[in-house]
C-alpha cells in the first residue's frame, strides 16, 4: 500500500508520463518480445530513473500498457466512425508518435535541438532519449495548444448560442407585447362598439317612447275635439227642437 500511495505522486504527473513515453520509445530495442524482456526493461527504467522503492517495474509496465491500450481503443474508434475523445485525450498525439513506425523524430524537434558537436554530444542512448523526451514535450505542447483552441472555440460557440438565445427571448418578448397590445386594442374596440350600440339602442327606445307619447296625445286631442263637436251638434239640435215647438 505504501508503494501504491507513493506512485500517484512519483509517476502520476504529466511530466512523469511524458518521461515514461519518451523512455519507452527511445528504448524500443529492449522490448524484443521474449519472455520477461518487458519486465527486465522496466526494471532498467526504475533503476535509471532512481525510482527503486517508490514504484515497481510491474506497476510501470501496467502504466505503459494502460496508455497503449487507451491509444489503441481511441484509434480504432476514430477509424470506425470518429470519436471526440481522440481530440480531448492529451496523450493521443504523443502515443501516436511513439507507437507509429512511420513517425519521424525529426518532424517534432527543431534543428537546434538535434545539432551538437561530436565531442559535446552525450552517449547515443542518452541523446536518443533526450530527443524523444523533447519530441514528446513538443507534441504535448501542441496538444495543449489544440485543446486551448478547442476550448476557445467551444467558449465562442457558447457565447454565440447564449446571444442567439437572448435574441430569441427578446423577439419572443416583443411578439408577446405586440399580442398583448393588439388584444388590448381589440378589447377597447369591442367596448367602444358595445357602448355605441347601447347608446343607439337607448336613443331608439327614447324616440319610440316619444313617438308613442305624441301619438297618444294626438289621439286624445282628436277624441276631445270629436266629443266637443258632437256636443255642439246636440245642443244645436235641442235649440232647433225647442224653437219649433
Amino acid at each position: 500500500m505504501q508503494v501504491t500511495r507513493f506512485t500517484a505522486k512519483c509517476i502520476g504527473t504529466d511530466a512523469n508520463t511524458a518521461d515514461l513515453i519518451a523512455w519507452r520509445a527511445s528504448n524500443n530495442s529492449l522490448f524484443t518480445g521474449r519472455r520477461n524482456a518487458a519486465i527486465k526493461a522496466f526494471e532498467l527504467y526504475v533503476k535509471e530513473k532512481q525510482l527503486a522503492g517508490k514504484v515497481t517495474p510491474a506497476w510501470v509496465r501496467k502504466k505503459w500498457e494502460n496508455l497503449k491500450q487507451k491509444y489503441k481503443d481511441l484509434k480504432s474508434l476514430s477509424m470506425v466512425g470518429g470519436n471526440t475523445s481522440v481530440a480531448t485525450w492529451k496523450w493521443y498525439a504523443v502515443m501516436d508518435g511513439a507507437l507509429s513506425s512511420e513517425t519521424s523524430l525529426n518532424h517534432f524537434i527543431t534543428p537546434v535541438q538535434v545539432s551538437s558537436s561530436a565531442q559535446d554530444a552525450p552517449p547515443i542512448k542518452q541523446r536518443k532519449e533526450e530527443d524523444w523526451l523533447t519530441a514528446v514535450r513538443e507534441m504535448e505542447k501542441r496538444q495543449e495548444e489544440r485543446e486551448r483552441l478547442a476550448s476557445e472555440r467551444e467558449d465562442e460557440r457558447d457565447r454565440r448560442a447564449a446571444a442567439r438565445e437572448e435574441e430569441r427571448d427578446r423577439r419572443a418578448a416583443e411578439r408577446e407585447d405586440v399580442r398583448e397590445r393588439q388584444t388590448s386594442e381589440r378589447e377597447e374596440r369591442r367596448e367602444r362598439e358595445m357602448l355605441s350600440r347601447q347608446e343607439r339602442w337607448e336613443k331608439d327606445m327614447l324616440a319610440r317612447e316619444e313617438r308613442l307619447e305624441r301619438d297618444y296625445r294626438e289621439r286624445e286631442e282628436r277624441r276631445e275635439r270629436e266629443a266637443a263637436a258632437r256636443e255642439e251638434r246636440l245642443f244645436k239640435l235641442l235649440e232647433t227642437f225647442m224653437a219649433n215647438k
